[in-house]
């Protein structure tokens, strides 16, 4: 074995690395303009300057540079995301719902309303497909990271019983889920909208549901 060997090795896979990427952004700039269904295997490639055959050894199918992009783009948010930092600094509901918004956000940097829609329908049509499988993935995700969450917080409720932090994430998140679902299918909605709609739906829930003190002034565990 020559000396330079692993150098070379890790020159090559870096150069690996950054040609997958460079396909992933080209396919990404496609899929927003012209669509999922309407982009080619050979645009992308095209795009990315590099073979048709390069494009399929690196992912397979579009499915493959899909997955690809959603779980990049997970990863990433999951390292860097401050989306799920804690805050004491407003009331309850508008934390929840700013910290949704910003999760909404962060979605839309990862792949644009296209390529979720297209996820979505794919979890329907083909569930137990690759593609359906890493989008709920996500999805339990999401949902785990807001269980989390809310653990964080002294939770009290009107009720003055404990609080069911997977109940109430499954609820703050179901409804959550609803408005985000309407922020992909209407191409002209942007966040403040969505915001909004979170304000009108979730708010006032979340002040029946948790005693007033805490909502107005919320604390950490």
């Amino acid at each position: 074995m020559r000396l330079d060997e692993p150098a070379a090795l890790s020159l090559r896979d870096r150069k690996k690395a950054r040609r997958r990427d460079e396909i992933i952004q080209a396919a990404r700039r496609l899929f927003a303009h012209n669509g999922i269904n309407a982009t080619t295997m050979a645009e992308i490639a095209e795009a990315a300057e590099v073979s048709p055959p390069t494009v399929f050894n690196y992912f397979g199918n579009k499915d493959g540079i899909l997955i690809a992009m959603i779980t990049d783009g997970a990863a990433e948010a999951r390292r860097t995301d401050t989306a799920l930092r804690p805050r004491t600094d407003a009331t309850f509901d508008m934390i929840v719902i700013d910290m949704l918004t910003q999760v909404a956000a962060r979605t839309l940097d990862i792949a644009s309303k296209r390529v979720w829609r297209y996820a979505e329908a794919a979890s329907i049509r083909h569930p137990t497909a690759e593609l359906s499988q890493e989008y709920e993935l996500v999805n339990r995700a999401l949902l785990g990271a807001l269980e989390e969450y809310l653990g964080l917080y002294a939770l009290a409720l009107r009720s003055g019983e404990p609080a069911d932090i997977p109940l109430l994430a499954r609820m703050i998140y179901d409804i959550w889920n609803a408005a985000y679902l309407e922020l992909l299918r209407d191409q002209a909605m942007d966040l403040a909208a969505h915001r909004a709609a979170l304000v009108t739906r979730l708010a006032p829930l979340l002040r029946l549901i948790f005693a007033p003190a805490f909502c107005a002034a919320p604390t950490l565990r």
